[in-house]
């Protein structure tokens, strides 16, 4: 089991099969800073759907952080979404494959 910050606990063969979808490295690379689904699908050139879709599976295993901000324009909440690690890194080592996730 991988130990997220906030204390969610994620097993790392789930972790590995959700990295394999072709949009979720792409997300997590511009997820650096809170934006909306919108933005990230735009900065990532995912099609919108797949964002929403990722995005969601992220929150879920405490990948990515959800708050929730004042949209300027009109007034109304919009939810924004930032990675929760600054750094991924995954180990070879005799008892298999190993992720871990550090900063942020």
């Amino acid at each position: 089991m991988l130990a997220v910050d906030n204390g969610t606990e994620v097993a790392e063969q789930e972790l590995f099969a959700l990295m394999s979808a072709s949009a979720v490295p792409d997300l997590l690379r511009v997820a650096d800073e809170p934006q909306t689904v919108k933005e990230l699908s735009n900065r990532a050139d995912v099609p919108l759907s797949t964002a929403y879709r990722e995005v969601k599976r992220l929150h879920e295993v405490a990948l990515l952080e959800k708050t929730i901000a004042v949209n300027q324009a009109g007034g109304r909440h919009v939810s924004q979404y930032c990675r929760t690690f600054e750094s991924m890194e995954v180990r070879v080592t005799d008892d298999g494959l190993q992720i871990e996730l550090t900063g942020q």
